[in-house]
């Protein structure tokens, strides 16, 4: 039986050796080794080799020994709801890297559903957005981020410590910065209105002559 080694691509350095799997178990749970084995079809070799890179070395080699270890009478369901916010990203970033099949979207919604129920700290927003930013277009936890991060300071879900905290590290990357200012000036318009039209249906307080 053939076997794909999976190597991790490290900047400087030798490439990393994540693991050694079944190709067959491999190709069918991951569409990009796949499709970069696709032209070696018709290899008699026992043993191939690839590169990735892209997502953390023990998230890929969590996700690998999933797939690895997957049962044939189950569908793969990669398990995060057990792990921090950190370790989620990591994997979500691992399943789409090796492009997992079949999808698993409720890692995606662990990480949107974290986001929207908390008041994410510094650190937490930064990692979000490293891990985002790239499939911004694709993905919805980039967009959920930035609005629930503005939601939170217009709402002042944040202290006014809290609040400098979370606005000086957005000013580390211009672009993260640029887009949670855009959403805090379209969220403060909205409130503004909504406050204001509260505001208009409250019963008029009658004035002394009134009675």
């Amino acid at each position: 039986m053939s076997v794909v080694k999976i190597n991790l691509a490290v900047p400087g350095k030798a490439d990393q050796l994540l693991d050694a799997v079944p190709e067959e178990r491999i190709r069918a749970h991951s569409a990009s080794i796949n499709r970069a084995l696709a032209p070696r079809d018709d290899d008699p070799s026992t043993e191939k080799t690839i590169c990735l890179f892209g997502a953390a070395p023990a998230a890929l080699i969590y996700v690998i020994h999933r797939i690895a270890g997957k049962k044939e009478t189950r569908d793969l369901h990669i398990k995060v709801h057990d792990m921090q916010l950190e370790r989620v990203l990591a994997v979500w970033e691992a399943t789409e890297v090796l492009d997992v099949q079949p999808p698993q979207p409720h890692i995606e919604g662990h990480v949107i559903g974290y986001i929207s129920h908390h008041a994410i700290t510094p650190e937490q927003m930064w990692v979000v957005a490293v891990a985002s930013l790239r499939r911004r277009q694709s993905s919805k936890i980039f967009r959920t981020l930035i609005h629930q991060v503005a939601w939170n300071l217009v709402h002042q879900r944040y202290s006014e410590d809290e609040a400098k905290a979370m606005q000086d590290k957005a000013k580390e990357w211009p672009d993260l910065n640029f887009t949670i200012d855009k959403k805090v000036v379209e969220l403060r318009e909205k409130k503004a209105l909504h406050d204001a039209r509260t505001l208009g249906h409250e019963p008029a307080t009658p004035s002394p002559g009134d009675e």
